[in-house]
């Protein structure tokens, strides 16, 4: 009776395996076993796209960088060699404006006549051109345009001088309207600019101070040399 039960127990056991195998290795355990593999191709997939297009997006961010360094590497090669910086200019034209800053946007600090030597301490390149620091005194420095001096050595020209006949007023217009801005003893000697007739038929001479102001006189008071 016992080796019967157990004959019975075997065959059960064989049949319950059988059929498990049988389940594993059906064509819908098959199929879904794919679709767990698909699955899991396309979420590393979801993964690897984001990557490959930051990729993409620094490649092209290296390439713009590149032409960026190409094109000022360019650039340095095309701009010319910045200018020696000379120790001494001269004065090339007369009524040289030498200024406060690089520009003719600064104040005037004084005039300077053809043939006047100016020591070079400085230079500065702006839209306007090269400009050059001088010196004017031991405290005083300015600024000059290179178009209005030269490297080389300038003979002075024939300056006009006004040679004030009078004490006379110097003002800021052709008119005794105009504020006063010096008042000259006679025997003064002033730079000749230019002369001018106003609306009232009087002569004005317009005529430099030796600070480097500028101003108007009554002709009547000067007299030209």
């Amino acid at each position: 009776m016992m080796k019967r039960k157990a004959k019975w127990a075997v065959a059960a056991s064989l049949a319950v395996g059988m059929t498990a195998g049988a389940l594993l290795f059906t064509p819908s355990a098959m199929k879904a076993s794919e679709e767990v593999v698909l699955a899991s191709v396309d979420w590393v997939t979801s993964q690897l796209n984001p990557m490959k297009n930051d990729i993409a997006n620094l490649k092209a961010q290296l390439a713009a960088q590149q032409q960026q360094i190409q094109q000022l590497q360019q650039q340095l090669a095309s701009k010319p060699a910045s200018p020696s910086l000379p120790s001494v200019v001269y004065v090339a034209k007369n009524n040289a404006a030498v200024r406060s800053g690089a520009s003719t946007s600064y104040r005037v600090i004084t005039y300077k006549q053809a043939g006047a030597s100016l020591q070079v301490v400085g230079a500065h390149l702006t839209s306007q051109g090269l400009w050059y620091n001088v010196v004017l005194s031991s405290s005083l420095k300015g600024w000059i345009h290179s178009g209005d001096v030269s490297t080389s050595a300038v003979s002075s020209d024939s300056t006009k001088h006004v040679i004030a006949t009078a004490a006379v007023n110097i003002r800021k217009g052709a008119t005794t309207a105009y504020p006063i801005i010096a008042t000259v003893p006679k025997g003064t000697e002033m730079v000749y600019i230019q002369p001018f007739t106003n609306n009232k038929g009087e002569k004005w001479y317009n005529v430099q101070l030796s600070d480097g102001r500028r101003g108007w006189m009554a002709a009547e008071f000067g007299e030209v040399k």
